[in-house]
């Protein structure tokens, strides 16, 4: 039925090819990133890892705004190839859905922008050195909390988050996606400013505790407009399949 509606529409295939082609592309482009990532990191134990270079850290960003630049020619021609149908445009209109929450799609709207940074030790002492440094887990502790007040999309240093994001420490280098960040950290989210900033300043929450050792360790600001940039890492899935409807259960305890 699909291919009789358009036989006499050869620029339908013209634009499907177009977009295995670019799939291709995109592809080679992550082969090209998880090779310069490995590259780069020590095969030591987590806490001894050597930061990656200078030069390794702007080819990967060179590579990843590539990899967003096919995303975004791809995404145009899927609404070209949608047009030429109404089964087809619902279809795209759900994939640009899917994308969206999935990360792969460069979003904006009202939100907030919460600026981390290492406050100032006072003293030589090593416990309030420890105190006064950004950590890891204190942006795991922002993104969990943005996230429970309804955050739609965040960003941590331009490094957009999604289900499979990774926030740890290589040595002294905290990593998002696999990609090393500095501070100052700008964390954006997009979804109602005044609930996200509620959150973050619950009473007794990580903003109340920061402001008890150093108010200088952050900015929170409200905005009419955040801009949070698309995933452009590996959405590549190995193991996981998806389950049919009709298909039983088999992760219930006790099934073997």
């Amino acid at each position: 039925m699909f291919a009789s509606g358009h036989r006499h529409q050869p620029w339908v295939w013209q634009v499907s090819a177009l977009c295995f082609i670019l799939g291709l592309l995109v592809a080679g482009s992550l082969q090209t990133v998880t090779t310069i990532r490995r590259s780069g990191m020590s095969s030591g134990r987590v806490g001894f890892g050597v930061a990656p270079s200078p030069h390794l850290t702007m080819t990967l960003r060179q590579r990843e705004r590539e990899i967003s630049d096919l995303r975004e020619k791809q995404t145009t021609l899927e609404t070209v190839l949608a047009e030429g149908s109404g089964k087809l445009e619902t279809l795209n209109t759900e994939l640009q859905k899917v994308k969206l929450l999935s990360g792969l799609t460069e979003v904006h709207g009202p939100g907030i922008m919460l600026m981390l940074q290492d406050g100032k030790p006072r003293s030589n002492r090593a416990f309030e050195a420890e105190r006064l440094t950004i950590h890891d887990y204190d942006l795991q502790l922002v993104a969990n909390e943005l996230t429970a007040s309804g955050a739609e999309a965040i960003s941590i240093n331009g490094q957009r988050l999604t289900s499979r994001t990774p926030i740890r420490c290589v040595g002294p280098t905290i990593m998002v996606n696999n990609i090393p960040v500095v501070p100052p950290f700008e964390i954006l989210a997009i979804g109602d400013p005044g609930t996200l900033a509620g959150g973050l300043n619950l009473p007794a929450g990580y903003l109340d505790e920061l402001r008890s050792i150093d108010p200088s360790m952050f900015r929170l600001e409200k905005r009419k407009d955040v801009l949070v940039s698309a995933f452009a890492g590996s959405t590549e899935v190995r193991w996981a399949k998806p389950v049919a409807a009709s298909a039983p259960s088999k992760g219930r305890s006790g099934d073997r």
